[in-house]
């Protein structure tokens, strides 16, 4: 499969669906982006904002400000659907635990609990330092008040490439930092999206959004020959499974196309 069949069949996949669907495909390895669409159009982030959370989190450690160990109380305002802290009804939990969850299970209240101690604010100037131009954190996870007022989280897949490639290249911050969020996105158990379709037991650095009819997926693929970069936002959809089949579908196919050996000379 040369790229322009490649091109071909992301197409047919897109008019398939009938929903508004970004993808952003980019080659690591050389550098070179392979597929586009829709790529500098703003999207609803959902649970894609809790990276750029995660960076500023991990900075906070990096600088000495907040220790590993150190241990915050949970308010039951903060505790929102979708999370173990909710379920397990904890009063305390260490700052690890909240970034480690948030990540890891996409736990809304440990990314609440986050919000509060590292400030909007702040999170929003690390977005705006990467400039990341169309990323912008307006509100908590399932504040569906906030989102009737017309506030929302945002991002692009431009954005969450600028932001993955980075860490996978180690200049987007201190390569400690780096190095640790590719580790825990690694750790990532949601494989219902990206990994939907593909059996190998390949290595996927990744996060995944979900709302009501919108499903999002960000991630690398560490594959023998070749790392690439694959973002797919499927917003507007009729259910949130047919999302995860649309998303899969599309990164099976990229998949493949990296697998069967693509020859450089085509891109």
């Amino acid at each position: 499969m040369d790229i322009m069949e490649l091109n071909e069949k992301i197409k047919e996949i897109i008019n398939e669906s009938g929903t508004d669907i970004g993808i952003l495909v980019k080659d690591l390895t050389n550098d070179k982006v392979i597929v586009n669409y829709n790529e500098n159009k703003s999207y609803v982030s959902a649970s894609l904002i809790k990276i750029p959370i995660f960076i500023e989190a991990l900075r906070r450690v990096d600088n000495m400000e907040i220790p590993l160990s150190k241990e915050f109380e949970i308010d039951k305002i903060q505790k929102v659907e979708y999370s173990v802290i909710t379920e397990q009804d904890l009063d305390i939990c260490t700052y690890e635990e909240l970034m480690e969850w948030m990540i890891i299970s996409s736990d809304n209240s440990a990314t609440n609990v986050l919000i509060d101690i590292l400030g909007l604010d702040n999170i929003n100037n690390t977005v705006d330092k990467f400039s990341m131009n169309s990323t912008k954190l307006q509100r908590k996870m399932m504040d569906f008040k906030a989102i009737d007022e017309g506030k929302n989280n945002y991002t692009s897949l431009n954005d969450m490439l600028l932001l993955m490639e980075g860490l996978y290249r180690g200049n987007i911050e201190e390569k400690e930092i780096c190095r640790r969020a590719l580790e825990t996105l690694k750790n990532q158990r949601d494989n219902s999206m990206l990994k939907r379709y593909i059996k190998d037991n390949v290595v996927l650095a990744n996060k995944t959004g979900e709302l009501d009819n919108l499903n999002n997926d960000v991630g690398i693929f560490y594959t023998k020959n070749i790392d690439y970069f694959i973002g797919v936002f499927a917003q507007n959809v009729n259910n949130n499974l047919e999302g995860c089949k649309i998303i899969g579908s599309i990164s099976k196919v990229i998949y493949e196309y990296f697998l069967n050996g693509v020859n450089q000379l085509d891109l």
